[in-house]
């Protein structure tokens, strides 16, 4: 097939979990991408791609592996600069990597937030210029990043409509001021993931709309409780259930799709906020 007939798709974090489960779905259908597999540990990363080229040799997508640590400034630039140079541009950016931390001290706290929001809005920026005209961000998510597990301070905060760029930040800065009156959740007894993944989604409701052009497209994601290293043995569903409003997402047409534009989806279907 000849290489201009294939999207250009980037996943970061996509070792294991749902990153490589999301990847291992394309490679098995018959729309043909050029996908760009990152991971922060090149050989984890690599061994991936091993893998999924010896499991689908006759997929009709191409695979290939870049390192990406994506709280490194300097690895983000090199992947960014890595892209433009061997694609021109990027039809599907999905930024999957993220964490999650036992550890309720402050700085592992403020490290959740740095990776699922800090990082993950850096790396968007940074790509923002190679996009396609036509192109889709997805931004995977969580039910937990809506409203409802907030506490009240920071629920008050990101539900004001007006709530500018700079504001959205600050607020990324000083969450833990301004989540002490978080409620423990039996699972999560400290309140970074639920507030990086709400800082998260407010970017993707209310400063990423304004940064795209109209006719590209943005979505925040939330795959439900899959059962990864993230989510346990315990969780719901499996890696094949949470990735599908991914792969549906991506293999949609590229057309801006005006009722999920900008919204939390589930399910192939809007979640609220």
């Amino acid at each position: 097939m000849d290489q201009s007939q294939r999207r250009n798709l980037l996943i970061t974090g996509a070792n294991k979990g749902l990153g490589y489960g999301t990847v291992e779905k394309l490679l098995s259908e018959s729309t043909p991408f050029h996908i760009t597999l990152t991971s922060r540990n090149t050989t984890l990363g690599e061994k991936a791609v091993s893998t999924l080229r010896e499991k689908y040799p006759n997929s009709t997508s191409t695979l290939t592996y870049h390192q990406l640590d994506v709280d490194s400034d300097k690895s983000v630039a090199e992947l960014v600069s890595w892209v433009q140079k061997t694609q021109g541009k990027l039809d599907v950016l999905v930024n999957n990597a993220g964490i999650n931390s036992r550890d309720a001290s402050e700085e592992a706290q403020r490290g959740v937030v740095k990776t699922n929001y800090s990082s993950t809005v850096k790396i968007t920026e940074k790509f923002l210029p190679l996009i396609a005209d036509d192109g889709k961000i997805l931004q995977i998510s969580s039910n937990l990043g809506q409203l409802q597990f907030q506490g009240e301070t920071l629920r008050k905060i990101l539900e004001n409509e007006n709530l500018t760029e700079e504001e959205l930040n600050k607020t990324a800065e000083n969450f833990i001021e301004l989540t002490k009156d978080y409620n423990p959740l039996p699972y999560l007894p400290e309140p970074s993931y639920c507030a990086s993944k709400a800082l998260l989604n407010k970017y993707v409701r209310s400063i990423l709309p304004k940064k795209l052009k109209s006719t590209q497209q943005s979505y925040a994601v939330n795959p439900g409780w899959v059962r990864t290293d993230m989510g346990g043995d315990n969780a719901l569903l499996s890696i094949e259930e949470g990735v599908d409003t991914i792969v549906y997402l991506i293999n949609s047409p590229f057309k801006k799709n005006t009722e999920l534009d900008s919204k939390l989806v589930f399910e192939r279907k809007i979640l609220e906020w």
